[in-house]
């Protein structure tokens, strides 16, 4: 299912999240991860035509059994696009986190053969970045996604969820533009 993001980053930052309980990505089967996909494109539809670029992240810590997957969409301006990969690289270097970079289409599945820790990006042109928390001994900021795309937007301070409070009420016209997207 789609729902809009508690505190989000900007008025259309989604979640696209799986209705059965899976604590990643890589344990939804091939009709799931179809269905998924399904929501991304219409969500990078809606976002094309309203002049946006479509940035996703998926962070999995695997330390609770509790961990409900959940796929961050959020919508770029154009402009700010082609700056993701900097963006994520830049903040990550002084915290050790390094990112391996694959090819637009290639599945998470292809680099990762056994679920493990990982921080996953798919970047407004598809290409992606991929972090395995194993590789860094230190601990992992739990809102690296959200404290990466809140600077690139010029924004810092929406980095904290909390601090993006109210949103919309449902009903109101964010919703309504996402309800029809994905109809």
């Amino acid at each position: 299912y789609v729902c809009l993001a508690k505190g989000g980053l900007v008025p259309h930052h989604a979640l696209v999240i799986p209705i059965v309980h899976k604590s990643h990505s890589l344990e939804l089967s091939d009709d799931e991860r179809a269905e998924m996909r399904q929501y991304v494109d219409a969500i990078r539809n809606m976002c094309n035509a309203r002049g946006e670029s479509l940035l996703l992240f998926e962070r999995y810590v695997g330390n609770s059994q509790f961990e409900h997957m959940h796929l961050q969409a959020v919508p770029l301006p154009h402009a700010l696009a082609s700056r993701a990969k900097a963006a994520f690289e830049r903040r990550g270097a002084p915290l050790g986190v390094a990112f391996e970079t694959f090819p637009a289409g290639t599945p998470l599945s292809e680099k990762m053969q056994a679920p493990e820790p990982f921080l996953h990006v798919e970047l407004p042109s598809g290409e992606q970045l991929l972090h395995r928390l194993s590789s860094n001994p230190r601990k992992h900021p739990l809102q690296f996604g959200r404290e990466v795309v809140a600077e690139l937007l010029g924004k810092p301070d929406r980095a904290d969820w909390k601090a993006c409070m109210p949103r919309p009420t449902p009903g109101g016209p964010s919703s309504e533009e996402l309800e029809q997207a994905l109809a």
